[in-house]
């Protein structure tokens, strides 16, 4: 039996295959597009828009510095440009390089780290440009203990913030950033121009500006409390395990002139990086951490246990689907709802994957070192009153201060400097045979703030966790790009099924990392990690990332 469907709804399925078709096409078009590379001077002075070049090859590290690539012909002249530094100097462009990668919505900025040209056998010569992503500018910020006060003053000793954990990062960048301007502090970089004295303090001249939230926002916005302590410490050092505990991710961009304003009422300067803290993940106020393909994604919210140190997973009721995708047009991914789930088969985008999974380890985590604050004052104090009352009564004079010199190897950091939290919940899941402790170094003073935040970290580390890295194409069928033009980018959750699992069970994890790479051979395509791919590196890699954690917490123990 047919049925008529009657010419206006044929109409309307004809409009809504060509709308499907239209936009299939332009998002093709859009991945093959060649990246934008554009060459600027040390004042943000475009020099040169690259064309010529062999590949190109620049990578996006969630909460890290991302490498890029761009080899080119020696005889070029933006070779020749780029390997003649005293020449650049000569005409004003200063010695710094910088780039900028456009595409899809994403921008890939950094600074040259070297240039390298290699002259080869056959007579051809290859001039290798080697850059770091803009976040290595965090890196070369201290947190002071003071950032208002100068280095020969600095009261209290340690830098102590409390709060969301946006809200920390941010305001603790900017305090440093406001230090490098402060003219009080830091001279202008031409003393004798009188004129930069009071000019250093206009944040529109600044070169690197923080977006701003207020502490209300980001208590509205439910992110996670932690707090910021450091004496000297680098700033990446220190914020890093914010990043990780509070699962946010920093997203820095180049404003250039005619971009939109990065927030209402900006007035910068051209070229300057703007850095912001995002919550893309959505772990602690709602979000898709698994599920499976019979049953769908499952919404969940990580809240605090009692003790504060391990965390809970409970189902979210609410399934109340993001207005924003109901938009025509729209593309983006919710935190809350992610919809950007890799499904393996034949037909899958997934081209290949690697899974592992790492169970945790210990459930008690030791922390300390020194006594909390008080503790060995008042025992100097006691033993110093009681010899002296003592000396007297012998009327042989005061001599407190020689018996506390005596005793104080003795009793020094013997009280309240160690400290010891198990996890329950980990005990009970363990098993009867389960590993039992661990050291986290890094504390210091035992029974603070910062030794809660040592804690966690520890707790952290140990705790069990799946990661995959998988390699997929793009536009199939989802889009990688940022800015509105694409269907997720870094720091956002994706999910995906495993090849023979006959639970169905869809893993939920952010993107880590994203590597844009082209060639004259081939188009530009993005490599993808998703999850924490920490457990895929190899092991000589993962051991230098804990003697640099080691050599950080000795540095901040030397300094007290």
């Amino acid at each position: 039996m047919s049925v008529d469907l009657g010419a206006s709804l044929l109409d309307q399925c004809n409009a809504i295959l060509a709308e499907t078709e239209r936009q299939r096409r332009a998002e093709r078009n859009l991945r093959e597009v060649t990246p934008v590379v554009r060459l600027w001077d040390g004042e943000w002075n475009l020099i040169h828009l690259v064309t010529s070049e062999y590949s190109g090859n620049f990578e996006l590290v969630d909460g890290d510095t991302g490498a890029g690539e761009l080899p080119i012909p020696t005889d070029s002249r933006v070779a020749q440009w780029a390997l003649n530094s005293q020449a650049r100097i000569a005409r004003g462009e200063k010695r710094n390089i910088h780039v900028t990668v456009d595409y899809v919505g994403a921008r890939w900025s950094g600074r040259l780290k070297n240039v390298v040209q290699e002259d080869m056998n056959d007579g051809s010569s290859v001039t290798t440009l080697a850059f770091a992503s803009d976040y290595e500018e965090l890196k070369f910020y201290d947190v002071w203990s003071n950032p208002f006060l100068p280095a020969i003053v600095q009261f209290p000793r340690v830098f102590i913030l409390p709060g969301p954990a946006i809200w920390v990062l941010k305001t603790t960048l900017f305090m440093q950033i406001f230090r490098e301007h402060n003219p009080l502090i830091t001279f202008p970089d031409d003393p004798m121009n009188f004129a930069s004295w009071g000019s250093s303090l206009n944040q529109s001249n600044w070169n690197i500006v923080v977006k701003p939230t207020s502490f209300v926002q980001d208590m509205a916005a439910g992110t996670i409390w932690t707090v910021a302590t450091s004496r000297w410490k680098n700033f990446h050092d220190m914020a890093k395990p914010i990043y990780q505990d509070a699962q946010i991710t920093p997203v820095l961009r180049r404003w250039l002139t005619g971009d939109p304003a990065p927030w209402a009422g900006a007035n910068l300067r051209h070229g300057a990086l703007v850095v912001d803290f995002v919550d893309k993940s959505g772990v602690y106020s709602g979000t898709s951490n698994g599920g499976s393909i019979f049953d769908g994604l499952v919404r969940t919210v990580e809240t605090f246990a009692s003790d504060f140190i391990d965390t809970t997973s409970s189902l979210v009721t609410d399934t109340t689907i993001p207005s924003d995708y109901y938009m025509p047009g729209r593309k983006g991914t919710d935190k809350r709802l992610p919809y950007a789930v890799y499904l393996a088969g034949e037909r899958s985008g997934i081209q290949s994957a690697r899974w592992m999974e790492t169970p945790s380890t210990a459930i008690q985590v030791n922390t300390g070192g020194h006594s909390a604050p008080g503790i060995n004052e008042a025992i100097s104090a006691g033993i110093q009153a009681l010899a002296d009352i003592l000396g007297n009564l012998a009327q042989i004079g005061s001599i407190g201060g020689s018996i506390d010199t005596l005793l104080r190897p003795f009793y020094e950091d013997t009280l309240a400097a160690w400290m010891s939290v198990k996890s329950f919940a980990r005990a009970q899941n363990s098993g009867w045979s389960r590993y039992f402790e661990y050291f986290q170094e890094g504390s210091g003073k035992a029974y603070t703030l910062s030794s809660l935040m040592v804690l966690r970290t520890g707790f952290w580390t140990t705790r069990t966790w799946t990661s995959h890295e998988i390699n997929v194409r793009d536009g199939a069928p989802f889009l990688i790009g940022d800015n509105g033009s694409g269907d997720f980018f870094l720091g956002d959750r994706v999910g995906a099924t495993r090849q023979h699992d006959v639970s169905g069970r869809i893993y939920m994890d952010r993107v880590s990392k994203l590597v844009l790479s082209w060639s004259r051979e081939a188009g530009p395509e993005w490599g993808i990690t998703i999850g924490d791919d920490r457990a895929l590196q190899d092991p000589a890699q993962r051991a230098w990332e804990r003697i640099e954690q080691l050599l950080a917490a000795v540095k901040d123990l030397g300094a007290f």
